[in-house]
């Protein structure tokens, strides 16, 4: 058997070639992923506001679970708005 000639052993390198529907998927993910680090950011913010206990907790339960921790804080965020609804107001006489 003969040895290989040079030109075999060269290695052809081939641009990186991305079709439309990789792109389409990465717009698509991006978007997702957009959607929910806006949403966790807002939980964060709302939670602080509102001194709801641990607010940096529910933004990375938030990115990591997604839609379970964002129904969670909707439940305790309308607890807590109903308990301030019902405390009678502190009024100057």
């Amino acid at each position: 058997m003969a040895p290989p000639a040079a030109s075999d052993l060269l290695v052809t390198v081939v641009p990186l070639a991305v079709d439309l529907a990789t792109v389409r998927s990465l717009v698509y993910y991006g978007a997702i992923y957009g959607v929910v680090l806006a949403v966790a950011v807002w939980i964060y913010r709302d939670a602080r506001d509102r001194e709801i206990g641990y607010p940096a907790v529910w933004a990375v339960a938030t990115l990591v679970l997604t839609i379970v921790p964002v129904l969670a804080y909707l439940y305790v965020r309308g607890q807590r708005t109903r308990e301030h609804a019902t405390e009678p107001a502190d009024r100057d006489p």
